[in-house]
């Protein structure tokens, strides 16, 4: 079920009876961002449906709490999404081999960051602004049977900016949701 405007900023979350243990003990669906009409993920995953919603609706997650940056809202697309990248996963460097990285502006849940993609929100205190790219993809190594990891060198944006009332309504609604769903039979 979408909850927002998939052409603009829309979240997909549904349950799949079929995908979920006969305990019940919890909620495998989908579970997707719609942001300016580009899915993240980009591909077919199964959710656990409880891990993404509980992720999103934390006080720490960009979309529940916008974090206020005038001057990062202001910026260019892609100026705006290198800078948050960087802020959230620094670089190593000869003195700080493991970077601490700071998750303020993250907007992503599992489902989506497990599949690649980074999102971030920024907010300038009335509207808050989303930006999402798929940073990494998964690729075979060479003469292998592994696969690994590797940067995007050319980023597509995904934007869009929206009130933050339009945003908590859809937050609200996808929160209604789960709490309707009702223990799977056993």
């Amino acid at each position: 079920m979408f909850f927002g405007d998939p052409y603009r900023f829309a979240i997909f979350a549904e349950c799949i009876p079929d995908w979920n243990p006969p305990s019940g003990s919890f909620y495998n669906g989908l579970f997707y961002y719609s942001i300016d009409g580009n899915f993240f993920p980009q591909d077919l995953r199964t959710a656990t449906l409880c891990v993404d919603v509980n992720t999103l609706l934390d006080p720490a997650n960009a979309l529940y709490t916008p974090p206020i940056n005038a001057e990062v809202f202001a910026m260019p697309a892609p100026d705006a999404f290198k800078y948050l990248y960087s802020l959230t996963w620094p670089e190593s460097t000869a003195e700080e081999e493991y970077p601490e990285g700071d998750p303020v502006y993250r907007a992503d849940t599992e489902n989506i960051s497990e599949s690649g993609a980074s999102v971030f929100a920024v907010s300038d205190g009335k509207m808050v602004r989303i930006l999402a790219a798929r940073t990494q993809r998964l690729v075979q190594k060479k003469d292998s049977d592994r696969y690994e990891w590797v940067d995007k060198k050319a980023l597509n944006i995904a934007e869009i900016t929206l009130a933050s009332s339009e945003i908590a309504a859809i937050l609200d609604k996808i929160k209604n949701y789960y709490s309707s769903l009702t223990p799977l039979p056993e």
